[in-house]
């Protein structure tokens, strides 16, 4: 006979139907899920959140700023600027033309781009916890506030990716969809 699943409710809980119309969290839960684990995709997103606003806080010394930030921060608005900070606006695709492949960049729409930042996040996060010997969540709290200040490995790969599409500005000409 199956048990039902009780969760602990932990002193970061927030109700599911408190963060349903922050799109970008929801986003985030889905590409963390695995096997349809999405109770344990919420629980671990939702103390990243948690250790992420801490650092941030501290990090910035617990000035009067801070406090209007840190009311900002608790609507999740952080997590919809560290995505917007990762998320890329040019991408270049494979284009064959006269037997020769050409890198052609194009512009990335806001769902795919929204979409690859998280992906960035969440990969960096996973390559985080194989070297080191804290637990997902802190890692992925790492990366957020990497992501918020504008450094870390998704930024990189998004500047190298802007960087590939700015050299190859030149076969623009051939982009006719």
């Amino acid at each position: 006979m199956r048990t039902k699943y009780i969760h602990q409710k932990d002193a970061f809980w927030v109700h599911p139907e408190q963060v349903e119309h922050v799109p970008v969290f929801q986003k985030m839960i889905h590409s963390l899920m695995k096997h349809g684990k999405k109770q344990k995709a919420f629980t671990l997103l939702l103390h990243a959140v948690q250790v992420s606003q801490q650092k941030l806080h501290t990090q910035s010394g617990g000035s009067s700023t801070v406090e209007a930030d840190s009311r900002a921060l608790h609507d999740f608005q952080f997590l919809a600027q560290a995505v917007e900070n990762v998320r890329p606006s040019v991408e270049v695709r494979s284009k064959k033309i006269a037997g020769i492949s050409r890198e052609i960049p194009c512009l990335v729409p806001a769902g795919r781009g929204q979409g690859l930042a998280i992906r960035w996040i969440i990969d960096a996060a996973r390559a985080r916890k194989k070297t080191g010997n804290r637990g997902f969540a802190e890692n992925l709290a790492e990366e957020l506030v990497d992501a918020y200040m504008q450094r870390g490995l998704p930024r990189q790969k998004r500047d190298a990716l802007h960087k590939t599409a700015a050299t190859n500005r030149a076969y623009l000409r051939y982009r006719w969809w």
